[in-house]
């Protein structure tokens, strides 16, 4: 059925995969920014009001402009010196700036960060098609019909209740149509 040869590649290609996906992954396991004077910190993002993770939230080293962003469930790593400062951010949230000297040792692969929802609230806004509300009121009241209604500014609709005849169809539906008339004026016809 297959050559002895082509079985061979089939399994030669599905190692190098397997072994590229392996080694892909642990490739974005590590991270490589270890230098002498810095340790590993650990922790998770989240929401100040829900407790719950805040999924690619972005950590950034005030000093190098350097940074990480978090994973899908809010979990980061990142190596940081003593002296660095880092700003917690995310869209929506009101960011925070922490200092890594202000750290206790215990907590390095436990931290939490809590970002707090940032709200803007903005007045409300009434638009009209006119300059002023009397002008608009002024041609609602003018219109004879409701439905004839001209704004400025505003394209009359371009559809209509009827339902448009396709150009184009299909062989069999062309026939089935002729045969459905056929039928319907005379009960008795077979086709």
């Amino acid at each position: 059925m297959f050559s002895k040869q082509a079985i061979l590649s089939f399994f030669k290609v599905a190692f190098f995969f397997a072994v590229s996906m392996l080694s892909i992954d642990c490739f974005s396991q590590l991270n490589f920014d270890f230098q002498e004077g810095k340790f590993l910190i650990k922790g998770t993002v989240v929401d100040l009001q829900t407790k719950r993770a805040i999924p690619l939230a972005n950590i950034k080293v005030n000093s190098s402009g350097r940074g990480v962003t978090c994973d899908g469930d809010g979990n980061f790593s990142m190596y940081v010196a003593k002296s660095d400062t880092l700003k917690f951010s995310s869209v929506g949230y009101i960011a925070k700036v922490f200092h890594v000297y202000d750290l206790d040792s215990t907590k390095y692969y436990t931290l939490q960060i809590e970002l707090l929802h940032d709200f803007i609230k903005l007045k409300e806004v009434t638009i009209y098609p006119f300059s002023t509300k009397e002008e608009f009121v002024d041609a609602f009241m003018d219109a004879k019909n409701v439905g004839k209604i001209k704004i400025e500014g505003i394209a009359e609709p371009k559809y209509s209740n009827v339902t448009p005849k396709a150009k184009f169809t299909n062989p069999v539906s062309f026939l089935y149509e002729r045969v459905k008339r056929k039928r319907a004026a005379d009960p008795e016809f077979k086709p």
